[in-house]
């Protein structure tokens, strides 16, 4: 029996693991390290032949759903081996409940010996610790577990302060060479994407842009980053195997917010680091850090892609329209349908009546509508040029200082305050300790007084916020009028006039017409400030055009 024991030849497969997202060691834990150890473990043992090496590099322990460990037990079910050789039972898995259910069940009932050098352990001998043998399962299953919540926490840190994670820069943008976790302009892409932009913004669909983009010759954005970048990757952008553009990538670029310079990271995430599970997160969970990296396309632009994505914009036969996918039914709020009873007058009409029978049924005439935009357009222009030059004499006058002399003096009002009803909270306690107020008396007391400090105290950081942003405001607000003012000297409104300053044009019954444009909130915003302005130092000019067209506007 000894000698049979002697001269059996045992057919090894020889397994090797590594990955970085379990925490290994590289040094240590190496390819070449753990072939090393095992071999100088073979050394003067000729009853063990190696049959097979196979290797998982870059493969997590935490599941055995790996090429190479399914290459070795394919193996020893074949019977084309009957040992396994590790360097130690991490390398050969790190979840405690699966390494157990191999190395006490299936590895057993398969006959298959087990050897961990460095743990000497070896499952032919009858000196079994078991108990040492859990315990090292159950470390090697905590640590990744620490691993994992390490690199999350790592990772979480550099989203929140603005640094590229991703392994590659979106289509537009490059990794900075200086700062891989910062990202630089792609000239050639970017110039792409902003004409996909402006594409839109003068009426064309997605299917449309797509179209123009593949008579280009334009590369895609899968195909340009394995070509022109040499980036072997795969992307959302590939569809059906087809190298051309189409309708879904243009629209994933059109809705893509990164594209004004806000980075957004922390999409998706998984249970743990055992389930691989994809879960998508709410919006309301993702970190944004505006500003990372310079914009491709303004923020206003941005927004007004996305006023037009959301209506219908359809290209008929004979072009596209000058007010398609802004008009709209000012009784039920749908877009108003563009049609022509014999293709030569057009007519907007509102789509809920004609289809739905829900709305009133009234219509408008396109030959009527769009001069009275471009009418309006030029004059709101017009009002806006007027009220940038306003705003020069209230910077030339040195207003703003004033107004925060007096905002100010509120301020110190309001501490005062705040101050008061805390010494009357002090001396309320005092009271009810000498037993001049019962219980009930206190709680009275002290909930009313509590309110009071309450208001005070929003009260006085409302009034700071105010002080602290009254310098940016007039500054901040002629931002906005730049996109206004770049058309002043134009004669013509064109479409993507209409497209930046027109949010939407509303048709009433009866055929009155009213127009929403954007940055309405910005004007009245900056109307109120100049009365307040008017009112602290009154000024004819001013006077003037608050009385006039700002004050209409406003109304």
């Amino acid at each position: 029996m000894k000698n049979q024991i002697v001269n059996k030849i045992y057919r090894v497969v020889v397994y090797l693991r590594l990955s970085v997202d379990d925490g290994d060691n590289r040094e240590s834990d190496s390819i070449s390290n753990q072939r090393l150890l095992v071999r100088d473990y073979l050394a003067g043992k000729p009853e063990f032949v190696i049959v097979k090496e196979c290797v998982d590099d870059g493969f997590t322990g935490t599941n055995f759903d790996r090429p190479g460990f399914r290459e070795m037990m394919e193996m020893l079910e074949n019977g084309e081996a009957d040992t396994i050789l590790v360097k130690d039972l991490s390398r050969f898995g790190r979840d405690f409940s699966g390494v157990l259910q191999y190395v006490e069940r299936i590895l057993p009932k398969m006959g298959v010996r087990l050897i961990l050098t460095n743990d000497n352990y070896d499952s032919e001998t009858s000196r079994h610790d078991f108990i040492t043998l859990r315990l090292k399962s159950f470390i090697n299953d905590i640590y990744p577990a620490d691993t994992s919540r390490s690199v999350r926490a790592n990772l979480l840190a550099k989203m929140t302060a603005g640094q590229c994670v991703a392994s590659f820069a979106i289509y537009g943008y490059l990794k900075s060479p200086e700062d891989r976790h910062q990202l630089i302009i792609d000239p050639v892409a970017a110039a792409v994407v902003q004409d996909i932009f402006h594409l839109k913004l003068k009426g064309y669909s997605m299917s449309g842009i797509a179209d123009i983009l593949n008579m280009r010759g334009i590369l895609t954005p899968l195909v340009y980053k394995n070509v022109y970048l040499k980036q072997k990757i795969s992307s959302g952008f590939s569809k059906n195997g087809s190298n051309g553009w189409h309708a879904t990538m243009v629209r994933r670029i059109l809705m893509d917010e990164r594209y004004t310079g806000v980075l957004i990271q922390g999409k998706r995430t998984t249970p743990n680091y055992k389930v691989k599970k994809v879960i998508y997160k709410d919006a309301s969970e993702w970190v944004r850090y505006e500003n990372a990296f310079e914009a491709v396309v303004d923020k206003h632009t941005f927004e007004v892609a996305q006023n037009l994505l959301a209506h219908d914009a359809r290209r008929s036969s004979d072009g596209i329209a000058l007010l398609s996918g802004l008009v709209e039914c000012a009784d039920c709020g749908q877009s108003m349908v563009r049609k022509s009873p014999d293709r030569t007058h057009h007519y907007y009409v509102c789509s809920t009546s004609r289809y739905e029978k829900e709305c009133q049924p009234h219509y408008i005439n396109e030959k009527k509508l769009v001069p009275v935009v471009q009418e309006s357009v030029l004059h709101y222009i017009s009002v806006i040029v007027e009220l940038r030059k306003v705003l020069d004499y209230v910077d030339s006058a040195a207003i703003p200082e004033q107004r925060m002399y007096e905002a100010d003096q509120v301020l110190k009002m309001q501490k005062q305050e705040y101050e008061r009803i805390s010494q009357i909270k002090m001396n309320l306690y005092d009271s009810f300790c000498e037993g001049i107020l019962d219980e009930e008396e206190f709680r009275t007391y002290k909930k009313k007084y509590d309110l009071q400090l309450q208001q005070a105290e929003e009260a006085v950081k409302k009034q700071q916020t105010a002080i602290s942003n009254m310098m940016e405001t007039l500054e901040k607000q002629k931002q906005w009028m730049e996109y206004f003012l770049c058309y002043k000297d134009i004669r013509r409104v064109d479409r993507m006039v209409i497209s930046m300053l027109v949010k939407r044009i509303r048709v009433h019954s009866g055929k009155r017409v009213s127009i929403d444009f954007w940055f309405a909130d910005e004007f009245e915003q900056l109307v109120s400030l100049l009365q307040t302005v008017n009112e602290i130092q009154p000024n004819q000019a001013l006077d003037a055009f608050l009385n006039g067209e700002g004050g209409k506007r406003r109304a």
